[in-house]
């Protein structure tokens, strides 16, 4: 081997070095970089779960708030509308004697009805 190969040799050896120190110096970088960026998206995931858990419990509770006002105007109406239902049946109860009586026979035929 001439001088010139040998210097070749070690001048390749060395850039060879060098390269490797800097992938390990990036790959630390880049190690840094994920865990410190994946630490950040954690805490915006952990704030986000705790803002759509407020946020769940607030339309749970506005639903169900709902749901009891819906409740007792149904249960009001229904009372409303049978009340005056009963004062028009005890006027004129006829029609609707008749209108049962109908409705009674015609279920009779149609269950009566054999195939």
């Amino acid at each position: 081997m001439t001088e010139e190969e040998k210097l070749s040799s070690e001048k390749i050896s060395e850039a060879l070095q060098l390269l490797e120190q800097a992938a390990k110096d990036k790959k630390d970088e880049v190690r840094d970089l994920i865990v410190n960026k994946y630490g950040t998206v954690k805490e915006l995931f952990s704030a986000g779960e705790d803002q759509i858990s407020e946020a769940y419990r607030k339309a749970r509770d506005y639903a169900s708030e709902r749901a009891l006002y819906a409740k007792g105007l149904g249960e009001e109406k229904v009372k409303e509308y049978s009340t005056l239902v009963n004062e028009e049946v005890r006027r004129n109860p006829w029609p609707y004697i008749g209108g049962a009586a109908l409705g009674g026979l015609l279920l009779g035929f149609i269950l009566g009805k054999k195939s």
